[in-house]
């Protein structure tokens, strides 16, 4: 019987490449043992919109010819065998060499085996991320017998405005950066870092380095709640405000939990010490000017909770790339006599939201006073539909004029909990300062779950029940966002929080007596 042969070395790529940009134990475990992960519904539309895109840009290279095999050993010699035969641009152009496969979007082919590279970015700017993938590629290609000549980069024009219905023009919806100067300075990194990641996959070694912010920046590690589970219970990675130099110094030390970090060490923010007394403590700090901050807000007072997403490619008129897209809103609103006025907003269906979305916000707010916001990011994106919606002009400058507090903001700088090392979260901050862990039960609490919901209920052929009721549950989390709001200001500002008196219940009648008994009959 012949021996079967040893299964060849799996080859680095682009994603293993980045795998031990971000850290050489995800690297190791992305090679090794994989983690499968389903997309989210945002994510695959993010991704469709990358391939989307891509089909644009190579529209511009109309002799350009795609290469169809799925393996990389394959896809590489049927690229091998469309330069032989002179074709002068190629979409997916895969090149194998050095232990690495590095795939193209576009290559252009010159004269003396030079080449041009093109990678198209969903992204609006020149992400030092896309130059390391075109420096990866350029290196792979010369280790192949291929020079670079140029490269460049194809980004989303921010600036491009659409027409509803009409096709993207390639020419308007992209733009392109020459990077050939910052590719050719970054290929003796990547270089020595290829080096470094092939040691790093034969050793086992690397499983025992530590976590740090690296587990969630740029992206976060498909396994994080595997590294997790082993990790100290207050990982440093929790500091707030830690840079990546003292993270580096404290792990050099040995130091790998907030228990053991010295609050007095220098160099430390305010925030970080504050931070590690009350959880060296085990007990709540509150700055005396939160309570200041919150009771010098004019009323009425808009508890505000915004739900929106943002879409890459535009979709309606005068729609920008990378926009954030509102589709519903809640209030709780305080007003100056004790007045409480409960309202919102959404929209599922298929058109623009965006008209209905600022119309009725700002006819509720037209009242005036501050709006009191969780992670003001959103509303202060809605400036952007100055731009966008020229008819409803008056309507969003009412909106972005309005006085605004960021509740998140205020707590992340001067109240500190055992449990909580950032606010980013409403639903655990929730948790930890009101008790309530009512958040855990809602179907919509993020952009994800949202975009989800909008999927389903903007599906040809849906009944309208369900459609409702996909609704509901938006209004349902948007309005649960903008109670805790209110409630967590009532805490935290000192306010006292009267029950409504119940209503008077009508006197009871008194009850008729009873009639007596007719008196027996008299003996005869």
């Amino acid at each position: 019987m012949k021996k079967k042969s040893p299964p060849q070395p799996r080859l680095l790529d682009k994603h293993l490449f980045e795998a031990g940009l971000q850290c050489q134990k995800r690297l190791w475990l992305d090679y090794h043992e994989p983690a499968k992960v389903e997309p989210s519904a945002l994510r695959q539309a993010m991704g469709a919109a990358g391939d989307q895109l891509r089909t644009l840009g190579r529209s511009a290279f109309p002799k350009g010819v795609q290469i169809e095999a799925a393996e990389g050993n394959a896809a590489a010699a049927e690229t091998k065998q469309r330069l032989a035969e002179g074709v002068p641009a190629l979409f997916g152009a895969t090149f194998v060499a050095d232990g690495v496969e590095a795939r193209c979007d576009i290559l252009v082919v010159h004269k003396d085996a030079a080449i041009d590279l093109f990678e198209i970015k969903s992204g609006t700017k020149a992400n030092p991320r896309y130059v390391v993938d075109l420096a990866l590629q350029a290196h792979v290609a010369a280790a192949s017998g291929f020079k670079l000549r140029a490269a460049y980069l194809l980004t989303v024009n921010p600036k491009y405005v659409h027409k509803e219905g009409a096709d993207y023009p390639p020419m308007q919806l992209l733009r392109s950066a020459d990077v050939t100067g910052k590719v050719q300075r970054h290929l003796d990194q990547v270089k020595r870092r290829l080096g470094h990641f092939r040691h790093a996959i034969n050793d086992e070694g690397v499983l025992q380095l530590p976590m740090g912010t690296f587990c969630t920046t740029p992206f976060k590690c498909p396994h994080l709640a595997r590294c997790s589970k082993e990790a100290p219970a207050l990982p440093l990675r929790e500091l707030p405000e830690l840079t990546r130099q003292l993270e580096m110094e404290l792990h050099k030390e040995g130091i790998e939990d907030l228990a053991s970090l010295d609050q007095k060490r220098e160099g430390l923010t305010f925030r970080q010490r504050r931070t590690l007394a009350c959880v060296q403590g085990g007990t709540a700090l509150i700055e005396p000017f939160v309570q200041t901050e919150l009771k010098q807000c004019q009323k009425p007072l808009h508890f505000l909770a915004l739900a929106g997403v943002t879409e890459a490619l535009p979709r309606f008129d005068n729609q920008r790339p990378w926009r954030l897209m509102p589709y519903g809103w809640a209030a709780h609103t305080v007003h100056a006599d004790g007045r409480l006025e409960v309202a919102s907003f959404v929209h599922v269906e298929r058109t623009d939201p965006r008209p209905g979305f600022v119309t009725s916000l700002a006819k509720h707010l037209d009242v005036g006073g501050t709006i009191v916001c969780w992670d003001d990011s959103s509303l202060e994106e809605l400036s952007a539909l100055l731009e966008d919606l020229p008819n409803q002009k008056s309507a969003v400058r009412a909106i972005v004029s309005t006085n605004h507090l960021d509740l998140m903001q205020l707590f992340d700088a001067g109240l500190f909990h055992p449990q909580v090392r950032t606010h980013a979260d409403l639903r655990a901050s929730v948790a930890a300062l009101l008790g309530d862990t009512s958040g855990s039960e809602l179907t919509v609490y993020d952009e994800e779950t949202l975009f989800d919901v909008l999927q389903k209920a903007g599906a040809p052929r849906i009944r309208s029940t369900t459609r409702d009721k996909l609704a509901a549950e938006i209004v349902e989390s948007l309005t649960w966002a903008s109670k805790r709001l209110l409630d967590l200001y009532n805490l935290q500002a000192g306010v006292e929080v009267v029950a409504p008196p119940k209503p008077k219940e009508a006197a009871a009648k008194p009850a008729k007596p009873k009639p007596l008994p007719k008196p027996l009959p008299k003996p005869q």
